[in-house]
């Protein structure tokens, strides 16, 4: 866990326009930190391979500094952590994906790096019909014995659907959004995202408040969506629906990618059968497949010590199990 100072110049070197995951990465690899790379000198920055003089002028006039100081302090008063990608509290299946963010803006208490939890993923179609709405709500009813996370991203049909089941079932919800995590996206959906905070949930992006939606960051987002998550759900989806570019992600970071098939007549099922066709889903028909192909049912065995002889035996005498002992059985 980095203390307040090393993260502080951690904001300040990611909000430095030019300033990527790769240069990121090769300055905190070659001076330690991201304090001793602002107390560097012009000369051991243009050391680092592809950081050019007007990028380390930049870092050494320590203008981020002060900017980031402004967007802690402003952060902590209205209660959203932000969170860069050298912290423990970092989304820890996020932070291997080669486009992770350097930051994250994360309103709620929500556990996302539980070893326990399942993060499920899921999306589609803005027009969910019936038929749509109700595999989520039975999917959901059927998983909810294990400890899942639900993570989808706040859009009209699926995905509000997918965070109302998840509330109205104690399902821990997230949503990922474009914009920022405050004054979301569309507004009517702001008391569901108030409710997904109260409830262990939350709302997270890679923008600060006050960051207006724009419409490229839609699609940019769903990769934090697939990489946050263990598995990612399509459930209805057109030919060019947003939801098919989610599966590509999650298909990129070799996630596990499932897909409901609809009547061949339904345009909304045939992003869903595009993707079971091509082999990049399996066919989901219940929670089952789910939990088949992601093992999940060996995380229900109890891990509990092996029996003692008299626990196994119970109808020997006390002689026998004596000896039963002796031979190690």
């Amino acid at each position: 866990m980095a203390n307040k100072q090393e993260k502080l110049y951690q904001i300040a070197l990611s909000i430095i326009k030019g300033v990527g995951r790769a240069h990121f990465q090769k300055l905190m690899a070659h001076f330690g930190s991201a304090e001793a790379i602002f107390a560097s000198s012009l000369t051991k920055l243009l050391k680092i391979p592809g950081l050019n003089s007007s990028l380390a002028k930049d870092i050494l006039s320590k203008r981020s500094v002060a900017h980031a100081e402004k967007l802690l302090l402003y952060h902590e008063q209205v209660g959203v952590r932000i969170v860069t990608l050298w912290e423990n509290d970092y989304p820890e299946r996020l932070r291997h994906i080669p486009s992770a963010p350097l930051l994250l803006y994360i309103r709620g208490n929500v556990d996302i790096n539980s070893k326990d939890t399942k993060i499920i993923s899921i999306v589609g179609t803005r027009r969910a019909t019936d038929y749509g709405k109700k595999v989520i709500e039975t999917l959901l009813s059927e998983l909810s014995s294990y400890p899942l996370l639900i993570v989808s991203g706040l859009a009209y049909g699926v995905d509000i659907h997918a965070h109302k089941i998840a509330l109205e079932l104690g399902i821990p919800t997230l949503a990922v959004v474009a914009g920022c995590v405050r004054n979301v996206y569309p507004s009517a959906h702001q008391h569901i995202a108030q409710k997904m905070v109260a409830n262990e949930g939350g709302v997270v992006s890679e923008h600060p408040i006050q960051t207006k939606p724009e419409l490229h960051q839609f699609a940019i987002r769903n990769r934090i969506i697939a990489g946050i998550s263990d598995t990612t759900i399509v459930v209805e989806a057109g030919k060019k629906s947003g939801a098919l570019i989610t599966a590509r992600w999650a298909n990129e970071y070799s996630r596990e990618v499932f897909a409901v098939s609809g009547s061949i007549y339904d345009t909304y099922s045939a992003g869903c059968h595009h993707l079971i066709k091509t082999h990049q889903a399996n066919l989901l028909t219940s929670a089952a497949d789910i939990v088949d192909v992601m093992n999940w049912h060996q995380s229900t065995i109890e891990k509990s010590k092996p029996l003692s002889v008299s626990q196994r035996f119970t109808d020997l005498t006390k002689i026998e199990q004596s000896a039963v002992s002796a031979i190690g059985m």
